[in-house]
């Protein structure tokens, strides 16, 4: 029920707004500056009614415009100008003129047409009505009405599309939901898969990479290897230059005379070895502890010493 009664007054705001467009409300906007400084263009005008044969001069009053002269001088539909004659002759006439407007109007302001006299003016609150008069403003509008009704509604719309679906195409949903589920389970499958085979493949790297340690390591032996043997080669040439520098130099030598007599060494006089005296063992005579009359702590230590040289 709320929401009905806001779109209802969305709906009565719209069509207020374009019935003061026309001129059919108390309020309307200023379209030109026709009327500048009094009136300024945007500003909300508020509409009193008043009797044509009260109307005097000086007076802002409100009227429609005829349609031959709306066509004829491109007028719009509603004017609000200012009173610069009244005409009594063949019934009440105005004439009328804009303030910030050289000529007078082109046509004479008949009674009926009298929409009423300008009482006050609220600034900037007329700009949404002449937005809404444009073209691009009442595509908005409509397009904004739209809108918020299925703001509104969107609950009951919901529901009735899920009703639809389960009535018409409950047997395609569930079909699809089955279908979903086999994919589901074939990409998992296939993402296990993937994941044992990126497995595979990263023990495969680690093992590569192994060997190609490994082969670098022989590389380098192999490498290692080569210059050991150079430099054997370089000390074993070097050897053999030496050993043939010394066979030149033997060569060279004046062979030696033979020795015809044994050289013998020269013995040096021995000292003479004095001869070890054995040690001569000295007894003394101890006495016996029962005529001394000493305990036999005392008799051992007079005992101990007695033994000593």
């Amino acid at each position: 029920m709320k929401r009905a009664l806001g779109l209802m007054l969305i709906i009565a705001i719209a069509i207020a707004g374009l019935l003061s467009l026309r001129g059919m409300m108390p309020f309307m906007p200023v379209f030109g500056t026709s009327m500048e400084p009094e009136l300024k263009a945007g500003n909300l005008i508020l509409i009193k009614e008043i009797s044509p044969s009260d109307v005097k001069e000086g007076d802002i009053i409100v009227f429609n415009v005829p349609g031959p002269v709306r066509e004829h001088y491109d007028y719009p539909p509603v004017v609000a100008h200012r009173v610069i004659r009244v005409n009594t002759d063949n019934g009440i006439t105005f004439r009328t003129k804009g303030d910030n407007v050289a000529g007078e109007e082109p046509f004479t302001v008949r009674a009926q047409d009298l929409r009423g006299q300008v009482s006050k003016q609220i600034p900037y609150l007329g700009f949404p009505l002449l937005y809404l008069q444009s073209k691009y403003g009442t595509i908005f509008a409509i397009v904004a009405l739209c809108l918020f009704t299925l703001f509104l509604y969107a609950e009951e719309l919901s529901r009735g599309r899920q009703k639809v679906h389960m009535g018409i195409f409950a047997p395609v949903l569930e079909e699809q939901r089955q279908v979903s589920q086999e994919l589901g389970q074939k990409v998992v499958g296939v993402e296990q898969a993937m994941g044992k085979f990126a497995q595979a493949m990263e023990l495969y790297a680690q093992h590569l990479q192994s060997h190609t340690s490994a082969i670098q390591g022989l590389s380098a032996a192999s490498q290692e290897l080569t210059k050991s043997a150079a430099e054997q080669n370089k000390v074993l040439t070097s050897l053999g230059k030496v050993v043939e520098e010394m066979g030149t130099k033997q060569r060279a030598i004046e062979p030696m005379p033979p020795i015809t007599k044994p050289i013998l060494p020269v013995e040096e006089p021995m000292e003479p070895i004095e001869p070890v005296k054995e040690p001569v063992l000295v007894r003394r005579k101890v006495s016996p502890r029962w005529g001394t009359g000493l305990s036999r702590e005392d008799w051992l230590e007079q005992r101990i010493y007695s033994a000593r040289p």
